[in-house]
């Protein structure tokens, strides 16, 4: 399917299932949580071949990525979500986690460890205190909560599961670039052009640069936001879903491995039974264009926390799964 036909799959699913195109969760204290209904599908997961070429490009231009590479993206394949499942329209934000926190008494990787990786104004660097509370920018609790381990998110899922009734966890890494794409096969929700993307995402274009200097490719526009943004401040996909791209990168449940695409199932793909890394996916607010594609991959250890790494849930669409 395409991107016009999305919006009224969700409404078929709706209707056909019996259960609302949004669901509200509660949080407590007034704070609350809504989730999107992503309806059951297919599609292709991957970078197409115009997309690899593209990367080689771009990969023979950039200086500072890592061994992120094309491997970790293909072969394309047609995958399967079989099931309908609701996902967070907003990443889990600071004030979500701040329920939280304060309901739960949970202590953060970050807060345990004395430290988080964050930028310290020359570089990325084990910084001293710094946490979810104190990522080394301002936040409001509109913006995505940072500075979150996957260890961290795991215990956000076990303790609103709790609350809700609702088995709620991380997406897998097929569900989340099905969500992402609702119903495009471009490099991103707008289309295959980086410079199209002004007012669809919050990532390393000029305002960015201006912070941080000139160390890899950059979009061109300036969004305003050098750091996080507040939740819908920019354009949501067919879906409904913000964020996708962009403002904090987001962990899902999938351990890594690079070669997974070419033995992994086609129906429901959940990842291989173990590992040392976790899947990270969307880019965040430090991540160049190539990092913000639907089809990239990254991957870091479960304790590890970064100021640009946040998340959001998913949970199934029946009430009691």
């Amino acid at each position: 399917f395409n991107a016009k036909e999305a919006a009224k799959r969700q409404d078929d699913a709706a209707r056909t299932l019996g259960v609302p195109k949004e669901l509200t969760v509660a949080l407590g204290d007034k704070v609350n949580m809504k989730l999107a209904l992503i309806p059951a599908g297919q599609f292709v997961m991957g970078a197409s071949a115009k997309e690899q070429e593209w990367v080689k490009r771009e990969t023979g231009k950039a200086t500072v990525l890592g061994d992120q590479g094309l491997n970790d993206e293909t072969p394309p394949r047609e995958v399967s979500i079989k099931e309908a499942f609701y996902m967070g329209v907003y990443h889990v934000s600071r004030g979500q986690f701040a329920a939280f926190s304060v309901e739960s008494g949970y202590v953060t990787d970050g807060e345990k460890g004395g430290w988080s990786m964050a930028w310290n104004g020359t570089k990325w660097d084990k910084v001293s205190g710094a946490s979810w509370k104190k990522p080394g920018f301002e936040q409001a609790d509109t913006h995505p909560v940072v500075c979150v381990s996957h260890n961290d998110a795991m215990a956000f899922c076990g303790w609103l599961s709790q609350k809700s009734g609702r088995v709620v966890r991380l997406p897998t890494e097929a569900q989340w670039e099905y969500a992402c794409r609702a119903g495009t096969a471009t490099f991103w929700q707008w289309g295959d052009a980086p410079e199209d993307g002004k007012g669809w995402c919050n990532a390393a274009d000029q305002s960015v640069q201006k912070v941080i200097g000139d160390r890899w490719q950059y979009f061109t526009w300036d969004d305003g936001c050098a750091f996080t943004s507040p939740a819908g401040k920019f354009k949501p996909n067919a879906f409904g879903l913000y964020d996708m791209h962009g403002n904090a990168c987001q962990w899902c449940s999938d351990w890594f491995d690079r070669g997974y695409y070419a033995k992994s199932p086609r129906e429901d793909p959940t990842g291989p039974a173990e590992g040392t890394l976790r899947v990270i996916r969307g880019g965040g607010w430090f991540s160049p264009p190539l990092e913000c594609r639907a089809a990239s991959r990254d991957r870091l250890m479960p304790e590890f926390r970064f100021s640009y790494l946040g998340f959001r849930v998913v949970c199934a669409a029946a009430a009691k799964p």
